[in-house]
Order: structure tokens, then C-alpha cells, then sequence
């Protein structure tokens, strides 16, 4: 297994990475409610993956995993207090992307975690089903939080939907912590899910 860092050559899995990670098992993720339903979705975010306006969602956050070759997995790791959700608007008024997107996503806003200083978020944690349970993700994770050391980040954090056990365990394994739960009927309205709990783990 190789960990390196993304390219723009690899949009179109991180794409992917990121439409089945906000989706986890859910008819929607975020990311269908930030575009429009007509929108070929995962060309969209290809453009906003290599955009120049970087987002959380920028291919330069993300380290992807390979085995032979192949991409199997992939992580985004960013400054969650710099890149904020004000930058997404930017680079989607660029690509054309008209209304406020907040307005379509405030179900998701309303559950969003609290974010501190010198903390790096973990997002978009994806692997390939075929290769599950070959320690994808321990490595994927180590890599990010080592990066995260070495620039000076005090905090790792996470944000994990209420019910997804599978996430939660996998993060508690490594040494994330359970904080304060964030619930709404509107996000339950919107994607199933009661919303969201902060996961932090000090560096």
C-alpha cells in the first residue's frame, strides 16, 4: 500500500470518494442538495475539486491510498477554521452555481460541529468495498495526523452522523473521542439521520 498526496489526475476519484462519503447509505448527501438534481453532480464537483478558489473539497486536502497502483481509498484533511463554507460560495459562483446554497443545505448547518483553532478536520474518509478490512484507513488517518503534527495542529477532529457505528467505532479505535451531539428534525427530514457528533482527538 502506497499513501501519497492527490493530483489534479485524480478529480474524478475523489469525486467519487466524496459523493460516497456524504451519501454513506443515505438516498442523499449533501452534496446532492448543494447542486441541482438536473446537474451531472459528479462533474460538478470535478470542477469544484480542481477549482482554483480552494475548498474543503480541493484535490490538494486529500491524500489517496493505493494498492498496486490503484486508488482504493481516499481522506481529506484541511484547516477547518481557514477554509470556510464562505469559500464554497466563491467557487461555485464561479462555476456558475446560481442561489444561495446555504438556503439548501441549512439542514446540514444546523448539525454542523463547532470548530477550534489549530484543529485539522478529517472528511470525506472513503475505501473501496473490495478492500475493506486491509487497514486502508489506519494508514490513510496516520498519514493525515502525522502531516497535521509536523504543521503544528493541536486537535484532530471529525464529524459523525448519529447511527453511523461503523465510523464511530473505526475512529474510536484510534483515539477519537465523542464531544457534543448536534440533532434537528430538519436534518432528520433531509438525510435520516438525527445529525451529527464532534469527534476530537488532541495531537
Amino acid at each position: 500500500m502506497v499513501i501519497r498526496t492527490a493530483k489534479v489526475e485524480d478529480a474524478s476519484f475523489i469525486a467519487w470518494a466524496i459523493l460516497e462519503s456524504s451519501r454513506a447509505g443515505k438516498k442523499q448527501g449533501v452534496f446532492d442538495l448543494i447542486f441541482s438534481p438536473a446537474d451531472n453532480i459528479s462533474k460538478m464537483l470535478e470542477t469544484l475539486i480542481v477549482n482554483e478558489i480552494k475548498t474543503i473539497c480541493h484535490y490538494s486536502n486529500f491524500l489517496i491510498a493505493e494498492i498496486d497502483g490503484e486508488p482504493v481509498g481516499a481522506l481529506c484533511g484541511y484547516d477547518g477554521y481557514r477554509l470556510s463554507w464562505d469559500k464554497m460560495s466563491e467557487a461555485l459562483s464561479s462555476m456558475g452555481c446560481k442561489g444561495n446554497y446555504k438556503e439548501r443545505i441549512a439542514s446540514y448547518l444546523l448539525c454542523e460541529p463547532e470548530i477550534d483553532k489549530n484543529t485539522i478536520i478529517l472528511d470525506f474518509m472513503v475505501t473501496k468495498d473490495e478492500y475493506r478490512g486491509l487497514g486502508v484507513v489506519k494508514e490513510l488517518v496516520k498519514k493525515v495526523l502525522l502531516n497535521a503534527r509536523l504543521k503544528g495542529f493541536r486537535k484532530a477532529q471529525t464529524g459523525i452522523e448519529i447511527g453511523s457505528i461503523e465510523t464511530q467505532l473505526a475512529y474510536e479505535k484510534m483515539g477519537f473521542a465523542a464531544k457534543e451531539q448536534k440533532k434537528s428534525d430538519y436534518y432528520f427530514k433531509d438525510f435520516g439521520r438525527a445529525g451529527i457528533t464532534r469527534y476530537v482527538m488532541d495531537l
